[in-house]
């Protein structure tokens, strides 16, 4: 793998691929560059894809204090690296990092974002706060412990999986690759701030977005669709966590493609 410096002298390791412009892949909680290879291989028939570890997962450095702005500062050194145009595609809580990216004015073209996992505003927002913020807490007692597999098992049963289908992932080939990248997960809470949509943080987004959800769950997606200037939100039969790398990245290619002529 390749390396660049962010700004504060961690090494940021990453997989170059493809021809074209280039398009940086942020992967969401345990995930690195190997949960999106196969979504680079595809991207990359097209793009010139930068397909990263996040600092604290995978081949790429974790010097502390941690601080959501260091990422910002790794996304920053990508671009860097890259020749312009640069597109960003952020998948789930990478989402929010290539929201924060685009809200910080770096030399973004375009940008997709899929699977925002913000909670939408409504009457109980204090509440939801309240809860997320428990959440966190609770991901960081697990941190601080060193229990990376019981965090990587805590985060996979909140979606609805049994304790035997989650040993079950944890136990396959990708399992250790998603423990390791656990070490990280506090990062991924951090990012998402108290968990609502962002929308003031979304105002500041100047370049194109295309926002993908499923459409059974919509509504943080619009929210955040509505709050920026130039974004379109379109809703999915299934949420991009359940598509093919070769469905998404035909998605993603016609987004920008349709962003390129229209927005």
């Amino acid at each position: 793998m390749q390396k660049v410096t962010s700004k504060d002298g961690t090494q940021i390791a990453f997989e170059k691929s493809g021809k074209g412009p280039a398009l940086v892949i942020i992967g969401g909680s345990l995930a690195d560059h190997n949960f999106y290879s196969k979504l680079a291989d595809e991207l990359s028939k097209h793009y010139t894809v930068y397909n990263f570890d996040r600092r604290g997962r995978g081949e790429s450095g974790d010097t502390q204090p941690y601080a959501v702005e260091r990422e910002v500062e790794d996304v920053a050194a990508l671009i860097a690296n890259a020749k312009k145009p640069v597109f960003l595609y952020g998948h789930s809580a990478g989402s929010a990092l290539a929201l924060r990216a685009a809200a910080a004015g770096l030399d973004i073209a375009k940008l997709v974002l899929a699977d925002p996992p913000f909670t939408p505003h409504s009457d109980n927002d204090e509440e939801a706060k309240a809860d997320f913020a428990k959440e966190t807490a609770a991901v960081q007692e697990l941190h601080d412990k060193g229990d990376h597999k019981g965090n990587a098992a805590r985060f996979l049963g909140s979606f609805g999986l049994s304790e035997e289908d989650v040993e079950g992932m944890l136990q396959s080939p990708m399992g250790e690759g998603m423990i390791d990248c656990a070490r990280a997960l506090p990062y991924d809470y951090a990012m998402l701030d108290d968990g609502l949509t962002p929308t003031a943080l979304a105002a500041k987004v100047e370049a194109p977005v295309f926002i993908l959800a499923a459409k059974a769950m919509p509504e943080a997606a619009k929210e955040l669709a509505q709050a920026m200037p130039n974004a379109k939100f379109e809703a999915m039969e299934a949420s991009t966590h359940e598509m093919s790398p070769a469905d998404i990245a035909k998605k993603v290619v016609t987004l920008l493609i349709i962003q390129e002529k229209q927005l």
